[in-house]
């Protein structure tokens, strides 16, 4: 009897000890769950902008609508994966303010890092843009910008800053090309700088000097880029002018050239096949071989009754907007050097018959 009553002693013993620990266990897992909040406490946002001025806490962020959505990622690679995200919507925050995304030119997302991306206007106008508070079913520490089944790029991780350009203080200033630069035949009158793409030494030149040497203007303000590919992108002044273009590439790789990138740039913002860049009245043609009539479409050139095709050593041809749609820019290879010509239209009249050997640029008169 004795021994039977230590026995359940013992049994009740373990029992309490067990029922303890399963209590205290079931605690610390509510605990959890209640402490289980998105964003670290010293996660900030601030929207800047002619006329803007928003500074988010991280309190502020978590207390805004949040929106669950399933979309797609796309990653330099060109691979798509599909994700659940959830955030709140930056469009509803910016019409809270009186801002209409149809009103914003570009947006600039700024990572903790310095990590700039700029967005043009054209990958959100049907498309609204969200700050994510959540991503791969966890909380985020610091918001992710998220711009949904666009590139992975325009998802920038630690985001503190947003840079919003409205339209109504830069669109309106904005005027035609009135210069572009061919860069082929440019950068025969520059010196390159051996870099570092990824693992391969290339030949490049900086963009800055580039602008500095052929430029109306220095970029101040986001330039567009455009890639044979139809990709555009906005890219900041700043980031561009810290870049370089090369015309080499390691063995099966050729294809991406032109390409503009930097040692320190990160993959997601390097621009395969770069056609053209335009900054304001300044453009800039990367190609090898175009018609008059496609350069000034790509790149808007203003309308004018004759155009200055402008040789490396100052020789100058005066081009009638007639003789326009005849005319045909191409990188000599045997030469090494960037020619025009006028086939078919009657160049008796033309100073050098229309046909500028060694030619860096196209002014309108």
């Amino acid at each position: 009897m004795q021994k039977r009553s230590l026995i359940l002693m013992l049994a009740l013993v373990i029992s309490l000890i067990f029922t303890g620990c399963s209590g205290k266990t079931k605690e610390i897992a509510v605990d959890s769950a209640a402490l289980s909040v998105p964003l670290a406490n010293d996660a900030q946002l601030e929207i800047v902008g002619s006329g803007i001025g928003i500074t988010l806490s991280a309190d502020e962020m978590r207390a805004r609508v949040q929106e669950t959505l399933n979309c797609t990622n796309i990653s330099s690679s060109g691979d798509v994966a599909e994700e659940t995200v959830t955030g709140f919507s930056l469009d509803m925050l910016l019409a809270e303010h009186g801002i209409e995304m149809t009103d914003v030119l570009s947006l600039n997302f700024i990572a903790s890092d310095g990590y700039i991306m700029a967005a043009p206007a054209d990958l959100y106008n049907d498309n609204p843009v969200y700050i994510l508070l959540k991503r791969y079913g966890e909380n985020l520490e610091y918001p992710v910008s998220c711009l949904p089944n666009q590139r992975a790029m325009y998802w920038v991780k630690g985001l503190v800053k947003i840079e919003v350009e409205l339209a109504e203080f830069s669109l309106q200033q904005r005027t035609n090309v009135h210069k572009v630069s061919l860069f082929r035949g440019a950068v025969t009158e520059m010196d390159a700088v051996e870099l570092l793409n990824e693992d391969h030494k290339v030949a490049a030149f900086s963009l800055e000097a580039f602008f500095k040497q052929y430029a109306s203007e220095m970029p101040s303000e986001p330039v567009k880029m455009i890639a044979r590919d139809g990709h555009e992108k906005a890219e900041t002044a700043d980031v561009l002018l810290s870049a370089y273009v090369t015309l080499e590439a390691k063995q099966g790789e050729e294809g991406n050239l032109p390409f503009y990138f930097s040692e320190e740039m990160k993959p997601g913002m390097r621009v395969k096949q770069l056609d053209a860049i335009i900054s304001r009245s300044d453009a800039v043609y990367f190609g090898e071989e175009i018609s008059v009539t496609d350069l000034f479409d790509l790149i808007a050139m203003e309308e004018k009754e004759n155009y200055k095709f402008i040789a490396s050593d100052g020789f100058v041809s005066e081009i009638p907007a007639a003789a326009i749609p005849y005319g045909k820019i191409y990188f000599d290879k045997e030469q090494g050097y960037v020619r025009s010509s006028f086939d078919g239209y009657d160049s008796s009249n033309l100073r050098g018959g229309g046909q500028v050997k060694h030619l860096v640029a196209i002014e309108g008169l």
